[in-house]
């Protein structure tokens, strides 16, 4: 019992290896990156409020404002440069608060029991981030396990692949809908357009383009069938009016002469009123055929705004589809990475079990735009994002394996062979 207790005592110490105020203060120091949520509170604006994601670009997306660059700014920093833009005309001293929502993760891969992604803590180093993931592989490893862990780590990765094929082509059908286009060319997806998969995708984003398109068209369609008819009820109107007006203008005449007859005693008043009854009936004809013009003009109009209200509202929707789209393909181009190699782990471990020979480990981390490759101990700090690769050298495949495996089962080229120590270079991603 109390070996389990200095066990866990250790352990504690491992996984949490600094104190609450330490982690709060590198909270405030800590300098947002692209994968970072933060949350946003505007105090009194609950629209305003809420989780956003830093995007590729390192900004945020906010309602009213539009995107608000963060990157590279700590959480107060950041808290100013967004109250600073609700005060640009949107708000009266607006008070913001900024804080941490979800950091990126660590992903730890290579030999290791559980590889993986874990949250990242403030002060973790490679070697707490290994006992996350249940410390050093074994040094051996069950085949019938191996093959079943590779196998589900190909569907893994043949599900992010799918997924990213399918969001690469809806972002080019939702960014020809966003310009107005008639059509869309799909991207270039690298060989798979063969692909079952691929070609059932791709048929399915024509056809959505095809249909809303249909569906946009026969609504404002309809709509302006409907302008025609009332151009001719306007001009059916006006022509009244004109003539109207003119029998208005004969009977002021009339009017007129008749009350120089009244005037002179050769006519009679009631003669005279019934004229002037007359005038008034034909003036106040022609005050309700301009009525009705007004009227018609104003259906026009009113239609008017539909085609465009209808057609702000299909864009509107396109955009929001289109940034939920871009938002997706953002994570992908972190967890798809992370997948093939916990993939190729996988099948390392499918052709060999590992040996108890010296460890190679190598952070990869994004700096200014660029993955580079660091190499590492157990204790280097790590940072939110960074990619633990832990690799040992493996026993070398028997024939039959390689051939039951494949030669994409060879060992990849170790990371110093790549570099010299101490030193940093930029990898493709």
């Amino acid at each position: 019992m109390f070996r389990c207790i200095l066990q866990s005592i250790f352990l504690i110490a491992v996984l949490f290896p600094t104190i609450a105020s330490a982690g709060e203060a590198d909270s405030r120091a800590y300098r947002l990156a692209p994968g970072d949520r933060i949350t946003v509170t505007v105090f009194g604006q609950p629209d305003l409020s809420g989780d956003f994601l830093i995007d590729d670009a390192g900004t945020v997306s906010m309602p009213l404002i539009g995107p608000v660059e963060v990157k590279e700014l700590t959480t107060l920093e950041s808290q100013r440069r967004i109250g600073e833009r609700l005060a640009d005309g949107i708000l009266q001293a607006p008070s913001v608060s900024v804080r941490i929502a979800e950091l990126r993760p660590l992903y730890v891969l290579g030999d290791v029991r559980l590889p993986g992604a874990y949250p990242f803590r403030y002060g973790s180093t490679v070697q707490s981030a290994v006992a996350l993931a249940g410390g050093f592989g074994p040094a051996e490893v069950l085949r019938s396990t191996a093959v079943a862990d590779f196998m589900a780590a190909e569907e893994r990765v043949r599900q992010l692949s799918l997924q990213q094929r399918t969001l690469l082509v809806r972002r080019a059908r939702l960014e020809a809908q966003r310009d107005g286009q008639d059509s869309f060319t799909p991207p270039d997806l690298a060989g798979s357009t063969d692909d079952k998969d691929t070609v059932e995708m791709v048929a399915n984003e024509k056809d959505v383009f095809s249909s809303q398109a249909t569906i946009l068209r026969d609504q404002i369609a309809t709509l302006r069938s409907q302008k025609p008819h009332l151009q001719e009820q306007i001009d059916a109107d006006n022509g009244q009016s004109d003539a109207g007006k003119k029998q208005l203008e004969l009977i002021r005449q009339q009017v007129d002469r008749y009350g120089s007859l009244v005037a002179q005693g050769l006519g009679t008043k009631t003669n005279d009123f019934q004229f002037r009854v007359l005038e008034a009936n034909e003036e106040a004809n022609v005050w309700r055929l301009h009525a009705d013009v007004s009227r018609l003009q104003m259906q026009s109009a009113e239609l008017d705004f539909k085609i465009q209200e209808i057609d702000a509202a299909f864009k509107r929707q396109v955009a929001t589809e289109l940034q939920q789209t871009r938002d997706r393909l953002t994570e992908l181009e972190v967890a798809l990475p992370a997948a093939i190699r916990y993939r190729d782990v996988k099948l390392r471990y499918a052709g060999g079990a590992a040996q108890n020979g010296k460890r190679q480990i190598s952070i990869s981390r994004m700096e200014n735009g660029h993955t580079v490759v660091l190499n590492a101990t157990e204790t280097t700090p790590v940072e939110p994002g960074d990619v633990i690769n832990i690799e040992t050298d493996m026993l070398p495949l028997v024939p039959h394996d390689e051939a039951a495996v494949g030669p994409s089962a060879s060992r990849p080229r170790n990371t110093e062979e790549a570099q010299a120590p101490g030193t940093s270079a930029p990898i493709s991603r």
